[in-house]
């Protein structure tokens, strides 16, 4: 089972903006027309609960969405790019990794609500946006903004309301594929289920989710054998089932050991409610010790102050399973269902990103560098050898009040100005 990937996600640059003037006929010298550029793709996650794993990502590893077109003459806007959605189980966290190298929480995917990612860059403004009074000839236009460029680490958490937990080869597969549809491998020696299953009980005209959890060793929650992986699945269940088995040299430790485990994995999940059921009820050794077990489990302490009810059964034969999984329903009635719903626990863009107007300056070596998205936009396009570019560039500069800044730097004529990757001399 596939439970976590890696994903790098670049979204869409935004189309540049056309520099273009009107020539037809009887127009020779018409004015600006050069249209926008399109803004860029986005890049989305949405849950699906067609989807029990994350293998379908494992080897799409690197996407590139989708880019905005390019703006073209007669005031043509570029097509936006397309998004992209990628679909993710149900119960996936997304966590983002940030320019320091640490992860944070991005969003916990539980509905079917898109959740954006990546944000496409805007579309770069044509040569038409800027006519005014005073500017009949326009010739600057916008280069489209870059799209966000992230790395995503996706978890899987199954969700279930039951999660059976024991020591391997416990007989939790034997009861899995006895009370639901599901199929899961059975065999006579220790880890014979490698992955979690999921299936559904019905029982009473209802119907619940059961997981089994692959067995738990002593030390699962260091990461023994892949105590991890599989301990984090059982976070989001409801209640747990623990699976003893009855022919163990001590049924009691193996319970203490599970819970200890539970515990040291996660305090809140030795708080949920439990159900403690004996296997193997069909020997006849573990008939006969039948009263003498149930009565040293319910003296053991109760890890989350409820004595747990004990149930005897046979996976095998099925003897005592309907009681149990009747249990199982009841103790779930009682207690309050989950509304799952998409969280985002981090500021995630919804909303198409407005431009950066703010700037500044600072000297480099001798040399003005002007820190301005917008200006760095509009340069990237100009051809800087224009005495028409550089007067309207001068013109934006004291628009964004970039010019006074400048002065109070101390520029003077024939200082270099670096304007993203183009130079220009002050004038």
């Amino acid at each position: 089972m596939i439970d976590s990937v890696r994903l790098d996600i670049k979204a869409g640059n935004g189309g540049n903006g056309c520099t273009s003037f009107l020539r037809q006929k009887y127009h020779a010298r018409g004015g600006p027309d050069g249209g926008d550029g399109g803004h860029g793709g986005s890049a989305f996650l949405q849950g699906d609960a067609s989807y029990n794993t994350l293998l379908h990502l494992r080897f799409t590893s690197t996407i590139y969405v989708d880019r905005g077109v390019h703006g073209k003459g007669k005031d043509q806007t570029g097509r936006n790019g397309q998004d992209q959605t990628l679909k993710v189980p149900l119960g996936t966290q997304v966590w983002r990794r940030d320019r320091d190298g640490t992860r944070t929480l991005l969003a916990d995917i539980c509905d079917e609500t898109p959740v954006m990612v990546a944000q496409g860059g805007l579309g770069g403004w044509g040569n038409a946006r800027f006519v005014s009074a005073t500017n009949q000839e326009p010739v600057l236009s916008q280069r489209g903004g870059e799209g966000e460029r992230v790395t995503l680490f996706l978890e899987l958490k199954l969700l279930a309301d039951v999660a059976l937990v024991a020591r391997p080869n416990a007989g939790k597969s034997t009861l899995v594929a006895r009370s639901t549809g599901a199929k899961p491998k059975v065999a006579d020696y220790p880890f014979t289920t490698v992955e979690p299953v999921l299936g559904v009980v019905y029982v009473h005209d209802r119907d619940f989710v059961l997981m089994e959890i692959p067995g738990l060793l002593e030390g699962a929650h260091q990461g023994i054998g892949l105590g991890h992986q599989f301990l984090r699945h059982a976070e989001r269940a409801r209640l747990y089932v623990h699976l003893v088995d009855g022919l163990s040299d001590d049924p009691l430790a193996d319970l203490d050991m599970i819970n200890e485990e539970l515990r040291q994995f996660s305090p809140e999940l030795t708080d949920k409610p439990q159900i403690v059921a004996v296997n193997k009820l069909d020997v006849t050794e573990v008939r006969q010790r039948q009263n003498e077990l149930r009565e040293a489990i319910l003296k053991r302490p109760a890890h989350s102050g409820v004595r747990p009810q004990v149930f005897f059964i046979s996976a095998v034969t099925g003897e005592g399973v309907d009681a149990l999984m009747s249990a199982v329903l009841q103790m779930l009635d009682t207690l309050p269902k989950d509304v799952a719903e998409t969280v985002v626990t981090a500021e995630a863009p919804r909303g198409r990103r407005r431009m950066d107007r703010s700037s500044s300056v600072t000297v480099e070596d001798g040399v003005y560098v002007v820190h301005s998205e917008r200006l760095e936009r509009l340069v990237a396009l100009a051809d800087t050898r224009d005495t028409r570019v550089l007067l309207q560039l001068w013109r934006e500069m004291g628009r964004d009040g970039i010019a006074t800044r400048l002065e109070q730097a101390g520029i003077e004529a024939g200082d270099t100005i670096r304007i993203g990757r183009a130079e220009v001399e002050w004038f």
